[in-house]
């Protein structure tokens, strides 16, 4: 006979946040991309999933991190912030872009692993 767990899941279906939609008007956003929610954030009035997602953004908070909050995929956090930032109500700031070169990188994990 099957054991039940004690955590059931997910109530929702993942698509059910978005309202079916799965596009994005403003530009791709980076998981790592910081959003805060505007000051006229509060006074518009919008779904429980993207309130959520405002409530979040209260303090600066990247799209990876709404997603794990959110206990959802990274597309579904995307969609629901996308349609914040575009609506004008969470900003965005550009993740840093001053990454390691590779080869560096590839240098550090084989000494890592020769440890």
């Amino acid at each position: 006979m099957a054991e039940w767990d004690d955590e059931p899941g997910p109530l929702v279906r993942p698509y059910v946040h978005t309202g079916g939609r799965t596009d994005l008007h403003s530009e791709e956003l980076d998981v790592s991309a910081l959003l805060r929610a505007t000051p006229e954030a509060r006074e518009h009035e919008v779904s429980l999933s993207a309130a959520a997602v405002r409530e979040l953004c209260a303090k600066p908070v990247s799209l990876a991190e709404i997603a794990a909050e959110l206990e959802s995929p990274i597309s579904v956090a995307r969609v629901l912030v996308g349609e914040l930032v575009d609506q004008g109500l969470l900003r965005v700031s550009a993740p840093r872009t001053d990454r390691p070169d590779v080869s560096f990188m590839e240098r550090l994990r084989n000494d890592v692993r020769n440890l």
